[in-house]
């Protein structure tokens, strides 16, 4: 098998095990159907070619999604841990793309020499600051206080995305 055969079929397998992942399915099954597609693969390769092998599976996601029915007894870590950094990295964004804005702002009303403190909305709390330097010697800017934003809305998305309170189903279900 070629080496860019391999990597078609491990992008096959990793894809496959991505939509596994998000249907909940526990890490030692994942693993079996990983290890179970990745040996139909190699064997179908050898008869009829990697590229044959791989339109014979069809979609990895519908594969996954007709090999695994979604359980409501499981919380879905691994989709809340993706859209809980998806919001951390926008927060974020949003935190360092105003404190920009805010420098420009100082900048543009030719405060030099000294920092100035203030709010922006939305950001209710946060203390941005600016000091720009006389004659282009510099700048710097800062945010204070930003953690709650930087730690809650993420949090606040896992844990609404994953769905920890299935567990207490699953318990509700054994006894």
């Amino acid at each position: 098998m070629s080496l860019i055969d391999r990597f078609r079929r491990e992008n096959a397998v990793q894809q496959y095990d991505f939509w596994l992942d998000l249907r909940a399915v526990p890490m030692r099954r994942r693993r079996e159907l990983r290890r179970e597609l990745r040996a139909n693969l190699t064997e179908a390769s050898a008869d009829v070619g990697m590229t044959r092998a791989l339109f014979g599976i069809g979609s990895p996601k519908q594969l996954a999604h007709e090999t695994a029915p979604d359980d409501p007894t499981r919380p879905r870590w691994g989709l809340g841990a993706l859209v809980a950094a998806l919001v951390f990295g926008l927060v974020a964004f949003g935190v360092m793309y105003t404190a920009t804005t805010y420098t420009s702002g100082v900048e543009a009303s030719g405060v030099t020499g000294q920092t100035v403190r203030g709010f922006v909305f939305p950001w209710y709390g946060v203390e941005f600051s600016a000091r720009i330097e006389p004659d282009r010697g510099g700048l710097a800017t800062g945010a204070a206080n930003v953690q709650y934003y930087l730690l809650g809305p993420p949090l606040l998305a896992f844990l609404l995305v994953a769905q920890p309170w299935r567990l207490l189903r699953r318990r509700g279900e054994r006894g």
